[in-house]
């Protein structure tokens, strides 16, 4: 264990030593936020694999875990063993998560209070602890239950859980973080109302979510399964982009619903689900038969986590090209159909100038980070487009 804390810290010397020294002079247009935000988010991602592997060769955890299962009730054992464990990954992730922040207000791209902020991490843990134990609780019952073939019973209920983070998420869990708002009448809302009949979303939900709290960014999403769809703007949005900027930014997240996106995402995540649960089965059972553990023990529950935690870090990229190509589909569609389409070079520009992202981060790093094309690309591509209409 030393060694890999070890080669964590040397990890951690090399990641910030690059991005604020070298990785500014060979990329001049990027921001000292940034860098800095390439730095924390390097740091992070091999955090919690660390983490687990670490909790999983603690021989007092495991002594800890087994004297509880012995002492407690499955359900009281489990949760205070999670509880402690979630404790532990909120100490350790805290720093980078404090840089984070530290970061964002001295990029001037956030204004929330610390104290707001230290409400929402809090929040966030609680829940995450809650939604873990539920899960590995039910885990660990279809374990005894099905031996062999518990993976794929708990691959069955991903489905719901699918359905309550796409559809349920939204409307239950986002508005203990958000005040949302219908979107007042108006021009404004008169023309996306336009573009959603047109789309052939008439009962689209049109909101406004009160993000200026918190900061200055500018950004749109929309959610919704079964015929419905909720088109959310930050308030940011509204008040900083003209209307046919905004409404450009609409469209491309009207193309996401039209093509189906939420639709794809969740079949990629029942897929990339079933190969995951697969993977772990087969790798648990050999890893637990040499310790002499059961699935079901408690003693079980680390490695459990780490395997999966192991297989997500490494199917990130494959994730995150997805996320790219559904963006680049959804700039698509908004080329076709918004009002005005050099109002999107304006907007990638205001939206660049006010975020003070990487403009255009090297391939290795939108491979590992990027949820979306560069703002650079993205303004190449509607400028070709203006080109050649």
């Amino acid at each position: 264990m030393k060694k890999v804390l070890f080669a964590y810290a040397v990890y951690l010397l090399a990641i910030w030593s690059f991005f604020l020294l070298a990785y500014p002079d060979l990329n001049r247009d990027v921001s000292a936020y940034a860098s800095i935000g390439h730095a924390v988010y390097f740091s992070r991602l091999p955090l919690l694999p660390i983490f687990l592997f670490a909790v999983w060769k603690d021989s007092k955890l495991q002594e800890f875990a087994a004297s509880l299962e012995q002492r407690l009730p499955k359900l009281f054992a489990l949760a205070v063993f999670l509880l402690l464990l979630t404790g532990l990954y909120g100490i350790v992730q805290l720093p980078f998560r404090l840089a984070g922040f530290w970061n964002a207000r001295q990029g001037q791209i956030s204004v929330q209070p610390f104290g707001d902020w230290a409400g929402e991490y809090l929040l966030s843990l609680l829940l995450f602890y809650l939604a873990v134990t539920a899960v590995v609780f039910l885990s660990q019952l279809l374990m005894k239950r099905f031996r062999k073939s518990w993976w794929i019973v708990l691959w069955l209920l991903l489905v719901p859980g699918a359905i309550f983070v796409v559809y349920i998420q939204p409307m239950w869990i986002d508005p203990l973080y958000e005040d949302f708002h219908p979107l007042p009448d108006g021009e404004l809302r008169t023309d996306i109302e336009q573009l959603t009949d047109a789309a052939g979303i008439p009962d689209a939900t049109l909101l406004e979510v009160d993000k200026s709290a918190k900061t200055v960014t500018y950004n749109a999403y929309v959610t919704g399964l079964f015929g419905s769809a909720r088109v959310v703007l930050y308030d940011t949005t509204i008040d900083g982009l003209a209307e046919d900027e905004v409404l450009f930014i609409v469209t491309h997240e009207i193309g996401h619903y039209v093509l189906h996106h939420v639709y794809w995402g969740t079949a990629g995540f029942l897929v990339l689900g079933f190969l995951l649960l697969w993977v772990t089965k087969r790798v648990s059972d050999k890893i637990l038969a040499k310790k002499q553990i059961t699935a079901h023990q408690l003693q079980a529950v680390p490695l459990f986590l780490l395997i999966l935690g192991l297989l997500q870090f490494a199917s990130t990229p494959v994730s995150l090209y997805v996320s790219r190509e559904m963006e680049r589909q959804a700039d698509d569609y908004a080329l076709e159909h918004a009002p005005d389409t050099a109002a999107g070079i304006r907007m990638f520009e205001k939206m660049q100038e006010v975020s003070k992202g990487d403009p255009d981060p090297w391939p290795v790093f939108e491979w590992l980070r990027s949820t979306h094309p560069s703002n650079r690309d993205r303004i190449e591509k509607i400028t070709e487009y203006e080109k050649n209409r």
